[in-house]
């Protein structure tokens, strides 16, 4: 039986590192990536300083310091999240095996495996995967504690939260499930040392956190954050304040049910309304059956009332865990007037599906024991038990296998989504025909232009201030400009006199638009020069070109590049519109 669970737990690696490692390299790096990349790629010594500006903790940057030293590829700078993700699951089903039983650890790490949520988070250079890792180590450790009496699982559970910290802030959330686990045992048995031991190690476990945080340099700002935050949980009508009077001058996330099911507890059960209602319904069985007096249709029904099973209380602990850090960060962006994203409460997301795997073990126990207790005493003794085995199957494929469908949809819309900004093909271009001399002015988007195109270094913002943009491009005589979604609200201007000064666009997706530009010669001489360019296998670069080369009136250029954006459309929608504007071009113009 012992292989049998560990060939069934390979299977589950194989299957998670799989789903996580598919086509990992495919898509460009983006925004949020690329942001954490141009500070892993600087001096170990310039790492803390420039972190403070991203408002993150520098674990996940340190690590990624050395893995980029060995290689810059997208697959290869994203195969860490894979890793810390692959090794959630292992601890997942360690954590549901010693919570509840094997099968539970199994199914946990089944649905965290192919889990959307999680895979989309194991494959982005981001410390989130990192962050979900360490939170299971740390509950893993609070638990043996207080399962085995042992004090050396503290630092496990030490290990674990300096890790989460060091990761995320919003990791100082997980203090309140752990301390209210600490203090009801405390409070159950004052009269026992050994638990007078166990909150000391907890209160240590924090100190060792405020030292971390005093030697990140940001105790001041943390201690601000945090009284004001304290003042409006004391104070609720602070939260309703209006944009303005919040310190991020934001709205937050809406204050109502709708969006918290909407956006706060949809990454965890999936956008499919079938898998929200299985997903949530046998939640709710784990927390109202098993984490209840007793579990209902249970054959060991003499347990006595005053007595708290190991299950219930594993389902209260991990209760706490999915709802207190997940409601502190919603009312803390409320507070603090900051949009809300699913990835931030990503670390509870092990705790929900232990209490799915849970639910969905106490309904099979139930339905075997309803069967034992109605059939005759001949055949529970002696007579083989396929209709328990047969129940057995029916209810799990009945409901992992919709599952699986249901997440096997969501994964295969994920893989195929429209891909972030493509700042890979930005760096292509640049890397081809920008020179060591030449201006690459790239506002709000520095990050991304420096991993590709490490020539152009330049700090986050440092193209917001006009002086220095007017600067910039006064010392160059050929200019790059890269203008984003990022800067949209705020180059409007530097667009309008970059088409004055006839710059050639080159579109290359909704979100990037680079703008090549020489002073002193006109628009047909920088398309001419344009056309001589290795240009990106992109429909929009080509259809916009055709654009310019045709309201310059060289219809014949314009129609090549109508019909190299019809070749290129990857839809046939998108090449009927392009043909439909390549049919009104007039075929002849100049030379």
């Amino acid at each position: 039986m012992a292989i049998y669970n560990y060939l069934l737990i390979i299977l589950l690696l194989l299957l998670g590192f799989g789903l996580r490692l598919y086509q990992l390299d495919g898509a460009s790096l983006w925004y949020d990536e690329l942001l954490e990349l141009d500070i892993a790629q600087g001096a170990l010594t310039d790492i803390g300083p420039q972190l403070w500006r991203h408002a993150a903790m520098p674990l996940d940057y340190y690590l990624l310091h050395g893995w980029v030293m060995l290689g810059r590829q997208e697959g290869w700078v994203r195969l860490p999240a894979v890793c810390w993700g692959v090794l959630s699951i292992a601890l997942v089903y360690s954590l549901g095996r010693r919570l509840f039983n094997q099968q539970v650890g199994l199914l946990a790490g089944l649905l965290l495996s192919f889990a959307p949520f999680a895979v989309r988070y194991s494959r982005e250079v981001r410390p989130y995967a990192l962050l979900l890792c360490f939170t299971l180590i740390a509950f893993l450790g609070l638990w043996q504690v207080y399962q085995t009496g042992r004090l050396r699982y503290w630092l496990l559970t030490g290990l674990g939260l300096s890790g989460a910290v060091l990761s995320h802030y919003f990791a100082l959330f997980l203090l309140a499930p752990m301390g209210l686990w600490v203090a009801a045992h405390w409070l159950r048995h004052l009269n026992r040392l050994i638990y007078w031991r166990h909150t000391a190690c907890f209160a240590l476990i924090g100190l060792v956190l405020t030292l971390l945080v005093i030697a990140h340099g940001r105790l001041l700002v943390l201690y601000s954050v945090s009284y004001q935050y304290g003042q409006a949980l004391i104070q609720p009508t602070q939260l309703t304040r209006s944009a303005t009077e919040k310190p991020n001058r934001g709205a937050g996330p809406p204050l109502s049910l709708e969006f918290i099911a909407e956006s706060g507890l949809a990454p965890l059960s999936g956008e499919s309304r079938a898998g929200q209602v299985i997903l949530w319904g046998l939640f709710s069985l784990a927390v109202i059956a098993v984490g209840g007096q007793r579990m209902v249709g249970s054959l060991n029904a003499a347990r006595p009332q005053k007595q708290i099973s190991k299950e219930q209380r594993a389902v209260w602990l991990l209760l706490s865990w999915v709802i207190l850090p997940a409601a502190l960060i919603y009312l803390f962006l409320l507070h603090r007037g900051t949009f809300f994203a699913g990835r931030y409460i990503l670390y509870v997301l092990p705790a929900f599906f232990l209490l799915v795997a849970a639910g969905l073990n106490h309904l099979t126990t139930a339905v075997i024991s309803l069967i034992l207790r109605l059939s005759p005493p001949k055949f529970t003794s002696a007579a083989p038990r396929r209709p328990i085995w047969l129940s057995t199957g029916l209810i799990y494929s009945g409901l992992i296998l919709p599952l699986g469908l249901v997440q096997a949809t969501s994964l295969l819309a994920y893989y195929t989504a429209d891909p972030y900004e493509d700042w890979r093909t930005v760096g292509e271009l640049l890397n081809r025909h920008a020179r060591p001399e030449d201006a690459i002015i790239a506002p709000q988007a520095e990050p991304a232009i420096n991993w590709y195109y490490p020539e152009a270094a330049a700090p986050l913002g440092a193209f917001l201030d006009n002086d220095t943009l007017r600067e910039t491009i006064m010392a160059h005589p050929r200019r790059w400009f890269v203008l984003s979604s990022y800067s949209y609200r705020r180059d409007e201007r530097l667009r309008t006199w970059l088409v004055e000064q006839g710059a050639v666009r080159l579109v290359i997706d909704r979100r990037i638009v680079v703008y090549y530009h020489r002073p002193g010669l006109t628009a047909p001489q920088l398309l001419a020069e344009v056309q001589q360019f290795e240009l990106p296998a992109k429909p929009m670069t080509h259809l916009f070109l055709g654009d310019q080369f045709s309201s310059h009136g060289d219809y014949k250029t314009g129609r090549a590049f109508y019909q190299r954006a019809v070749d290129l459309a990857p839809t046939a929608e998108q090449r009927a519109s392009y043909q439909t504007r390549l049919a009104v071009l007039p075929a002849a113009g100049k030379p």
